[in-house]
């Protein structure tokens, strides 16, 4: 197990860097089928956050900044100067993070199913999430998430997928998806201040049916950035690159190569 000081990382392919950041609660086994198919065209890497997987656990609280420097110090000890990044759900706010902490090391930009600028109501559902954490423990959000996160159709037809993901949030470690789950809930905020000065070209894509990160913020996030390019995709909740891995992959391919014939 390559381990970069205290982070858990996995690489294979060759080629420019690609580095995939995983949602919360979850770690770098969820692109699977994103390393499986982009492997053939990039270097992808693929670790698991501050606070998830066979990464570091600190105490709380975590901070958005942590998990930006957990990237930069990562691709220091791969000796990559610049990389496509690739953030999904809470690793779109790090990637958000690191694009503005780190600019000089980030090719592209990509945001997939992420929050941004939640509305009061928005952030009172998401609090109430963190203190049923508090008083339940994680097992009592981990059906409603499945809910949220795939389609019927998609859970009765891959059980055997639906499963893996749910076990992995089964074996969380309660305080750190307390702490990691907290920062999601609020960082957010902190990030959308500076969102407009992320300089780099950026895809923004988002589920038509995610209803956590709704295409409305998509939309908000787009008209902030000069370069960037946005997609909704139809009938879609949150998980993408899971229950819409072909179509990632080749929107992700697609947009890392047009960037490339545009300079």
């Amino acid at each position: 197990m390559p381990i970069a000081g205290t982070t858990y990382y996995k690489e294979i392919g060759q080629g420019e860097p690609l580095i995939l950041i995983h949602g919360v609660g979850l770690d770098h086994s969820m692109w699977e089928k994103q390393v499986e198919a982009l492997s053939s065209q990039f270097r992808v890497i693929v670790y698991d956050m501050v606070g998830h997987g066979g990464s570091e656990h600190p105490p709380a609280p975590y901070s958005i900044s942590q998990f930006a420097k957990q990237l930069s110090d990562l691709m220091e000890h791969l000796n990559i100067k610049k990389s496509h990044i690739v953030g999904f759900s809470m690793g779109g706010m790090t990637a958000q993070a690191f694009a503005l902490a780190y600019p000089e090391k980030v090719k592209t930009l990509t945001i997939m199913s992420a929050v941004a600028n939640r509305t009061n109501v928005q952030r009172a559902a998401i609090l109430s999430r963190v203190q049923e954490l508090k008083a339940k423990g994680p097992s009592a959000t981990i059906e409603p998430a499945i809910q949220r996160w795939f389609s019927k159709a998609f859970q009765e037809q891959n059980q055997r997928i639906v499963q893996q993901i749910r076990q992995r949030l089964q074996h969380n470690n309660p305080e750190s998806y307390l702490a990691a789950y907290t920062l999601f809930a609020t960082a957010d905020e902190e990030l959308w201040t500076n969102f407009h000065e992320i300089n780099v070209p950026v895809f923004i894509i988002t589920g038509e049916e995610d209803v956590g990160s709704n295409p409305q913020m998509s939309e908000q996030m787009h008209e902030k950035l000069s370069q960037s390019k946005l997609t909704i995709v139809p009938g879609m909740k949150h998980m993408l690159p899971v229950e819409g891995a072909a179509l990632v992959n080749e929107a992700l391919s697609s947009f890392i190569h047009s960037q490339a014939a545009v300079k």
